[in-house]
């Protein structure tokens, strides 16, 4: 893949995560806001197409296209994210028996530390609780 397509595919997930994000932030605010006057009908956040697609999804969708081009069209942003995508074309990646290896090797540290910490646990606590009953 290249690196201008591996930008663009960058930019294309932050303006999807922005428009997810933005949809809920505007509905939940619409939600706490006062019911709105007669004349605006029975709620802030009105059904445009159908039930589902309501404002608060086009407000959505417009600060995701809108935060998407202004990403693309920064400069000092478009020149980061270059940079990020150079450097991590130089990056060794591991092969799948190498990550497979360095799992197992973490499950098994993890689980015998968690021995450990199980064993100084109930050591701790049996003679706590003797120097308790002495006292």
């Amino acid at each position: 893949m290249s690196q201008e397509r591996m930008v663009n595919l960058a930019f294309v997930a932050a303006a999807l995560m922005l428009w997810f994000l933005s949809t809920h932030l505007i509905a939940g605010v619409f939600d706490m806001l006062p019911p709105p006057p007669i004349a605006l009908g029975n709620q802030w956040d009105a059904s445009i197409i159908g039930r589902e697609f309501r404002l608060s999804n086009l407000l959505g969708i417009s600060a995701g296209v809108l935060g998407g081009i202004w990403l693309w069209r920064n400069a000092k942003i478009l020149t980061l994210a270059h940079e990020v995508t150079g450097e991590l074309r130089k990056v060794t990646w591991p092969s799948a028996a190498e990550t497979r290896l360095s799992t197992v090797v973490v499950m098994v540290t993890t689980v015998l530390v968690g021995l450990c910490l199980w064993v100084f646990d109930t050591v701790i606590g049996a003679l706590t609780r003797f120097v308790y009953n002495i006292f």
